[in-house]
């Protein structure tokens, strides 16, 4: 089978959430950080024959760029990548060697916090935070307004870049480490729990259906209004 443009992308997304990663037999792709405090699943056009698991993903994305729309072969032990007379075999790794996602599917409470955030917004708040040098994301509940913030939360006296994205009669602020929002260039519904957990999910009508469960930071709070 060919990856198509989509898939490839889902695959250098994940390749910054996790250096490796484990193919399952369908149309489900998923990754998890080291420090499981980001997971991801994409549904892709392809569907994989089998399991195999990468341990150097970038390294494989590099043998797939060798060649110009290849074919790839599963089998038990490798994946053949072919164009024409040009082949490499490419021997899968160990499973035990790689982190992956629970094999369980992630139940997700109730949200508190419920608001579409557009990917422009996204790009401009982490650009903000790269450019002025500020560790977290927050998404932020005042005054009847939710805001996507660049902040450091640990320095009261720090320049914040803030973007209007809602309204809420809540007060809260979810903060999220700046390294954690590793996101596709797509719209999200954001979904945030008390509980210590949001989900990304993405609302374009096209592309591959993704989806991000990222943690929150412990100093995050949350105040239901009245």
């Amino acid at each position: 089978m060919q990856l198509c443009e989509n898939t490839m992308n889902v695959l250098k997304n994940y390749s910054q959430i996790n250096p490796s990663i484990q193919f399952k037999a369908g149309q489900v792709l998923a990754t998890v950080s080291p420090q499981k405090t980001v997971m991801a699943k994409a549904t892709i056009e392809e569907t994989f024959p089998g399991e195999g698991a990468i341990y150097d993903l970038n390294r494989f994305l590099g043998v797939l760029s060798l060649f110009d729309e290849p074919e790839l072969f599963f089998s038990d032990q490798k994946v053949t990548v072919q164009k024409d007379k040009k082949k490499i075999n490419y021997t899968y790794a160990d499973p035990q060697m790689i982190i992956t996602p629970p094999e369980k599917e992630i139940t997700f409470p109730d949200p508190e916090v419920s608001v579409e955030v557009s990917w422009s917004e996204l790009q401009q708040v982490l650009r903000a935070a790269s450019v002025m040098g500020l560790p977290e994301i927050a998404i932020i509940g005042s005054s009847g307004e939710i805001a996507i913030s660049a902040i450091d939360s640990t320095n009261p006296t720090a320049d914040v870049y803030s973007s209007e994205v809602g309204q809420t009669q809540d007060e809260f602020q979810f903060i999220f480490k700046f390294e954690n929002l590793k996101l596709m260039n797509y719209n999200y519904l954001v979904e945030i729990s008390d509980l210590g957990i949001a989900k990304f999910t993405s609302v374009n009508s096209y592309g591959p259906k993704m989806e991000y469960w990222i943690a929150t930071e412990a100093k995050s709070n949350f105040e239901k209004g009245n």
